[in-house]
């Protein structure tokens, strides 16, 4: 009698451990938004568009950190947790850092002039919203263990798309430094290029927390 009581006490005043899940799931759903609207800002040529999709991406990145933060924090008040709390930290880090780096994208052009976007950051943008949503996949599906096999698949289509991110992004870097004299346009392009592979880069690393997740827990 007394430990139910104790037990429905503790349930009003902590966290529930799959709270997490939903959280993890907002900043997996954010990911996939900011790289939509990135892929559309890349493509779009006219300032006042720009303008728009990056009130867009910040929108969304102050959202995103709003989940990081309640995440951060339930880890000081949640007595049970559904995985490590290493994993938990590393894997919310991981994913605020895809939309902080797709943020750092139009903040960086914005710097130097706005002026278009290479082909190849066109192309990047493209592949790194089909590396958010293998993410959101990953992410949505980490609640049931019965899903294992799936996502240790996704998360290897993660990697795949990374490895034909950094192809991508060598081109591109090859033909700027062959093409370009402006050492401006050269600073500009390296950065954002950069922040691009980040980006993508990120998405590898919330698959490889999930995918240590995962293998120990089957």
């Amino acid at each position: 009698m007394a430990s139910g009581v104790f037990s429905r006490l503790m349930s009003s005043i902590t966290p529930r451990s799959d709270s997490y899940f939903t959280l993890f799931n907002n900043l997996a759903d954010c990911a996939v938004r900011g790289s939509k609207v990135l892929a559309m800002m890349a493509a779009v040529n006219e300032a006042e568009k720009f303008e728009q999709h990056f009130a867009e991406i910040r929108a969304i990145e102050s959202e995103a950190d709003e989940y990081t933060k309640e995440i951060l924090l339930s880890l000081h008040k949640t007595f049970i947790t559904p995985f490590d709390r290493r994993e938990i930290r590393e894997l919310a880090m991981a994913l605020d850092d895809i939309i902080d780096y797709m943020e750092g994208i139009p903040q960086s052009a914005k710097i130097y002039g706005h002026s278009n976007f290479t082909p190849e950051m066109v192309a990047l943008g493209q592949i790194l919203l089909r590396a958010s949503e293998k993410v959101r996949d990953t992410v949505h599906m980490l609640s049931d263990m019965k899903n294992a096999e799936r996502i240790l698949r996704t998360c290897e289509e993660i990697s795949s798309i990374e490895g034909e991110a950094d192809h991508v992004m060598r081109a591109g870097m090859h033909r700027l430094f062959a093409e370009e004299t402006d050492a401006r346009a050269l600073i500009r392009s390296k950065e954002l290029y950069d922040l691009f592979e980040d980006a993508v880069d990120s998405c590898e690393d919330v698959a490889d927390v999930i995918h240590g997740v995962v293998l120990e827990r089957i």
